[in-house]
């Protein structure tokens, strides 16, 4: 079970398990493996075992190094926390080129609920729905997040796009992150085949 599927919960239920949680602001990222239980069916438990172990081994780092915490280990997905959203963009770009297989990660931020070692809220909800629309190899991030962010030196972001989310009714604008080679995205064509916010989506 990854971090998106542990998030399905609806949001009443987790907001009445935050009773007595102390509002603050934070940058919440998931991350997941693409793939993981095709590995797991055609090298065997131990082999499947074996690749997240040195995945997490190498992921608390990287997290740690950018002032983050390693919040869940959730199946083949982490749950991540940052005080701001640059360090959670840049982390999140070094855990996907330090992963064992194509790894995709969503990024939000704001208002969560702090109950003991976890944090709630719909911010965390947003994040982990951000997660579950990327595609293997893509880091997606809200709008919140971009604007926060500003220019981040050897970033370069992709968008707007909108992507429908579940659970939410209106279409939400991201934008793609990525190692800056130079090349400038092409803002109109989002590349997991979903139109752009400036191309008129409906």
């Amino acid at each position: 079970m990854t971090a998106v599927h542990v998030l399905a919960a609806p949001e009443e239920e987790r907001e009445a398990d935050a009773e007595g949680g102390a509002p603050i602001e934070l940058t919440v990222a998931f991350t997941d493996l693409e793939d993981f239980t095709t590995y797991t069916e055609a090298e065997g438990d131990r082999a499947a075992r074996r690749l997240l172990s040195g995945h997490h081994r190498e992921s608390e780092p990287i997290v740690c190094s950018r002032g983050g915490r390693v919040l869940k280990r959730l199946g083949d997905g982490l749950m991540l926390t940052f005080p701001e959203p640059g360090a959670a963009v840049l982390a999140c770009l070094e855990l996907s080129e330090a992963a064992p297989l194509r790894l995709r990660a969503g990024i939000h931020g704001g208002k969560v609920l702090v109950t003991g070692d976890d944090v709630i809220g719909h911010v965390v909800n947003l994040a982990a729905r951000v997660t579950a629309s990327a595609e293997g190899g893509e880091l997606v991030v809200t709008d919140h997040v971009r604007t926060a962010v500003g220019d981040l030196r050897g970033v370069a972001f992709g968008g707007p796009y909108t992507r429908s989310l579940k659970g939410i009714e209106e279409k939400v604008p991201v934008y793609l992150a990525s190692r800056d080679d130079g090349r400038s995205a092409d803002p109109q064509t989002d590349p997991a085949g979903r139109r752009s916010l400036d191309g008129g989506c409906p």
